[in-house]
Order: C-alpha cells, then structure tokens, then sequence
C-alpha cells in the first residue's frame, strides 16, 4: 500500500517538475497559456457506462494540467479512500475549431506490472487516440471516436493480437439537456472481449439527459 502510493507521488511530482518551465513560460506568454489544478470527489466512478471500482464508493480525482494555445497536456488520477482502485492517466489534446484530438495514456493495473513498463507484451498501460466533433448551434450534433491502440487491450482468442477496444458516441444537445448514445461496434474492453460482433446490448450503451 505505501510502496503503491510512494509510486503515485513520485509520478505526480515528476510531472510537476516538467511541467514547471511551460508554468513559468505560460506567466509571460499571456492570457493563452495557463496552468491548472483541480480536484474533484464523486459519490461514485462511472466511466464510459461502466462502475470502474467493484462496488459503488467515493473516489477522489485530481487534476494537473498545461494549456498553451489549443494544445493540453496533463495527468488525471482517480483513488478510492480505502486504497483499492487507483488509476493514473496522462494526455495530450489539440482543439481545432469544433474538432479535438487527444491521446490519452491509461492505467488502472497497477499489479500488473512496473509502472513505467512499456512494452506491449507486459505493460499495464493502454494507449487510445480519440477524434471528437463537439458540434455548433447550426448543427448541435456531437460525435467521439476512442479506439485503444497498444498496450494491455487484447483478444481474448489471442492475447498476443491487439483487441483495438472502439467506443463511440453520439450525441444531440437542446438548450441545458444532452442526450447521448454509447456503444462499441466489435469486441473489446467495453463487452468484456465476449462479443464478436456489432452489439451494442453488450457494450456500453447509455442514454441520459445532463445539464451542460
């Protein structure tokens, strides 16, 4: 347990150190470039449909982030407060008008193997590239496409085959309502790598109404 969180806080501060001269670089660069942390507590963590911890519990997720321009590059973090979930997630984004690109490094397996393990054959980390139409008034259609990529993501009928583990949605927004639609269109992480097919009954599938 503390071998486990001596390892979370020498990652945080790592990417606090590096990102200390983009900090101070940001200060004379103007209003464009800004440094950010946050922290949020949630009564429980539910991410792309699904209950990440076994059972529902308060998770605490901070935030350290660099925005220069319309790029951002940061760390996300999620623990519960008895130490059993932990996950630790770096990314890099670009905003391009109503478009947005993002790379985003997970792990939630931190048993798995040595945190900065990459190889692919070992790693505990999953690496994903998602491309996102965040829509206009004209058009209040949104759109994501996250496909993982590399890393812990792969075929249950052969583990040494990429699963590529896809997760779209869809989404329409009405003055303070979204609507959205999730689902996965071939087997992976999101129906539990069981499905061989288009199935959204399987994967994740959620429709819900949400203030923006």
């Amino acid at each position: 347990m503390k071998s486990r969180l001596k390892l979370l806080g020498t990652v945080l501060g790592t990417i606090t150190i590096l990102l200390i001269p983009f900090v101070s670089k940001s200060q004379k660069a103007g209003s464009d470039s800004h440094f950010k942390i946050s922290a949020d507590l949630v009564s429980s963590y539910v991410w792309r449909d699904s209950l990440s911890t076994s059972s529902p519990t308060p998770n605490l997720q901070p935030t350290l982030a660099f925005t220069q321009a319309n790029f951002e590059i940061g760390v996300w973090g999620s623990t519960d407060f008895t130490g059993s979930y932990k996950e630790l997630d770096t990314y890099l984004s670009y905003t391009a008008g109503q478009f947005k690109f993002t790379f985003t490094d997970y792990n939630w397996n931190f048993d798995k193997s040595d945190y900065f393990d990459y190889t692919n054959s070992e790693t505990s980390h999953r690496l994903e590239g998602s491309i996102g139409y965040a829509g206009s008034e004209k058009l209040p259609i949104s759109v994501t496409w996250n496909t993982m990529f590399y890393g812990f993501d792969k075929q249950a009928e052969d583990t040494t085959k990429q699963a590529f583990s896809t997760y779209i949605e869809p989404g329409y927004t009405r003055g303070i309502a979204t609507v959205f639609f999730g689902f996965t269109p071939w087997t992976g992480l999101y129906n539990n790598y069981g499905v061989t097919n288009f199935n959204p009954e399987a994967g994740k599938k959620s429709f819900s109404v949400e203030p923006v």
